[in-house]
């Protein structure tokens, strides 16, 4: 039994550059709504003064919440720095 995932990359070669475009905004699009709906619920979740943790491009990080915005949280990560980390990727830490 083929997936839709399979019989799309099997069309993928037969389609033109105009409906590869299309294609890519629709994945975009779709995209950008999970991920505002993955910050909707972790801004009710998350508040200032919560201790996250998420891993990035260091690494694994802790850090607190200083402020949320609408898709970022500014994260206190010590030594007197603040990182802008993405909503997503931040996990409560207890």
């Amino acid at each position: 039994m083929s997936t839709p995932l399979s019989r799309i990359s099997i069309q993928l070669p037969t389609l033109t550059e105009t409906q590869l475009r299309t294609l890519n905004r629709l994945v975009i699009d779709q995209l950008k709504s999970i991920r505002d709906i993955e910050a909707a619920e972790k801004r009710r979740v998350l508040r200032a003064g919560d201790r996250v943790s998420w891993s990035g491009r260091n690494g694994y990080t802790e850090g607190t919440i200083v402020r949320v915005k609408r898709k970022k949280a500014i994260v206190d990560i010590g030594l007197g720095r603040n990182w802008d980390v993405p909503l997503s990727m931040l996990t409560s830490v207890r």
